[in-house]
């Protein structure tokens, strides 16, 4: 079989901005990139399959270079089918909320992707991956770095609701509702029902976060350097649109709320956004002990299931 893998500049942005500079200094979490290429890449080989890399910035990959080097399989980076706009030759890779942890579909990633809906349910693992990522909470792990500052306290029951980046592709394809909205609309329903809402700004990119920072008043709250385990640990619930944090949450044993389209859809509540009243009595009404055994099967399911672990080749063998 001919394999092909586009293969992302991890010394440029993923998305092209304007005059790039390579930056060598590579970010820890850039390097797993890096490392599932090289795994997957010795799969290939291991099966006796002839592969061909394109190393590129990630913004130069089209879907002419498939037609130009016409493999039977081709591997994409960070993009989906709707805007790569590959044949069902392509697979769509991605990096998830665990850095080391990768998606490969033929659809797509995130909330887009093909896997998502799928029946999980029945898969027990006796909690063993869950209690396993729990510790690494534990130990303070998380996708991106987080401040040694463990002073936030609210006194009350609040809903923590950790922003995304407005103009992120997982807002732009992956929900209908757009962080503003949720923003603004939090930020009222905080204000009729009493109950304090707690907005963090996201780490990478916090000035884009600035227009949302002038709604929040009253009953909100805007944090920006607190550890986020720290407040999500407090939280009465965490809301988010679709953000990878909803999935590191459950490690708390919170109630998630969603709002857009997530890998982990059914694991969590589904938000109304029209109907924050009602979002929260589910909130409040949830069995803790059925919500630990979605998040329990769910954690089994998606990460040694629907993941390769760029730490274990053996994972691996799942691709077809």
């Amino acid at each position: 079989m001919k394999v092909l893998i586009l293969k992302p500049r991890l010394d440029l942005p993923f998305k092209k901005f304007g005059l790039e500079i390579s930056n060598r200094n590579l970010p820890d979490i850039r390097k797993h990139w890096e490392k599932f290429v090289e795994v997957l890449h010795a799969h290939h080989v291991m099966k006796g399959d002839d592969v061909v890399i394109v190393h590129a910035p990630r913004w130069s990959h089209h879907h002419t270079l498939v037609e130009k080097y016409n493999p039977d399989r081709a591997y994409i980076p960070h993009v989906e089918r709707h805007n790569f706009k590959g044949d069902e030759r392509c697979m769509y890779y991605m990096q998830t909320v665990i850095p080391w942890l990768f998606t490969i579909d033929p659809v797509g990633w995130g909330g887009g992707a093909s896997f998502v809906g799928q029946d999980y349910d029945a898969l027990e693992d006796n909690g063993i991956t869950f209690a396993r990522f729990q510790r690494r909470t534990k130990e303070g792990g998380s996708k991106f770095e987080q401040p040694n500052d463990h002073t936030f306290q609210c006194g009350e029951d609040f809903v923590f609701c950790p922003l995304q980046i407005p103009h992120d592709e997982t807002i732009k394809w992956h929900s209908k509702v757009k962080v503003e909205e949720l923003a603004e609309k939090l930020c009222h329903w905080s204000e009729t029902s009493g109950v304090p809402v707690v907005f963090k700004s996201h780490p990478v990119n916090p000035s884009s976060q600035e227009h949302i920072r002038k709604m929040v008043s009253g009953r909100a709250i805007w944090i920006d350097k607190a550890n986020i385990h720290h407040v999500m640990k407090q939280a009465k619930a965490v809301y988010v649109v679709n953000s990878g944090t909803g999935m590191e949450a459950m490690t708390h044993e919170v109630p998630v709320v969603r709002f857009g389209d997530a890998e982990y859809n059914d694991a969590v509540i589904a938000g109304n956004i029209n109907d924050l009243n009602a979002t929260y009595k589910k909130v409040c009404q949830i069995d803790a002990e059925q919500m630990v055994e979605k998040y329990k099967k769910f954690y089994n399911w998606f990460v040694n299931r629907i993941c390769y672990d760029v730490t274990n080749r053996a994972t691996f063998m799942k691709l077809k």
